[in-house]
């Protein structure tokens, strides 16, 4: 009888286990895991160049922080971050959370971003770090409203089209009247074809 339930038990288990993973795991899609991404990367030079200034408080309460151990690991770990978000802002729109366009506005805020970052990893001071700091803070807030205007002009467009879907003067206007369908092709997509002649 033990052995009955614990052989129950484990299937019941094992069912929710597989329920469990088909609703999180393969739910996520590339979407998903571009924006977790993006999170990833900003991290290191938002809470690097914060350490940074406070690195004394660190050592003196005994953290073994980077920014306390490593000066110069602490700046080229910001720095190499902030590069990889420029080919990752570029890709995003390629996972339909955007518009194309925001592959385009991505580039210059993530320049500017992997610059700051730069004068860091050259000369990591408490003004390149307070830089550095400030401009994470900004960062997401400025990516976000271009992510969400990006969308909605995407949805917009692509809402658009759809209303034209079998809107046959819509196919009209677009269809040339001097266009004959082969025969035997059924002409009701394009209703000027099969009446006129070249």
């Amino acid at each position: 009888v033990v052995s009955t339930q614990s052989t129950g038990s484990s299937g019941i288990n094992a069912e929710y286990g597989k329920q469990w993973y088909q609703r999180r795991v393969r739910g996520l899609d590339s979407g998903a895991l571009a924006l977790c991404a993006l999170l990833y990367f900003w991290q290191f030079p938002h809470f690097n160049s914060l350490s940074h200034n406070v690195r004394q408080d660190y050592c003196r309460a005994g953290y073994h922080m980077m920014s306390v151990t490593n000066t110069a690991q602490n700046a080229a770990v910001s720095l190499r971050n902030t590069i990889a978000l420029i080919p990752l802002c570029i890709a995003m729109p390629f996972t339909g959370i955007s518009h194309c366009s925001f592959s385009f506005y991505s580039i210059p805020i993530n320049i500017y971003f992997s610059y700051l970052a730069w004068n860091f990893y050259k000369s990591p001071n408490k003004n390149t770090a307070r830089e550095l700091f400030r401009f994470s803070l900004v960062y997401l807030p400025i990516l976000f409203g271009f992510l969400a205007i990006g969308y909605a002009f995407k949805e917009r467009t692509s809402s658009s089209d759809e209303k034209h879907h079998g809107d046959k003067q819509y196919i009209k206007d677009l269809c040339p009247v001097n266009v004959i369908p082969a025969s035997g092709v059924s002409d009701k997509y394009c209703p000027v074809g099969s009446k006129a002649k070249v």
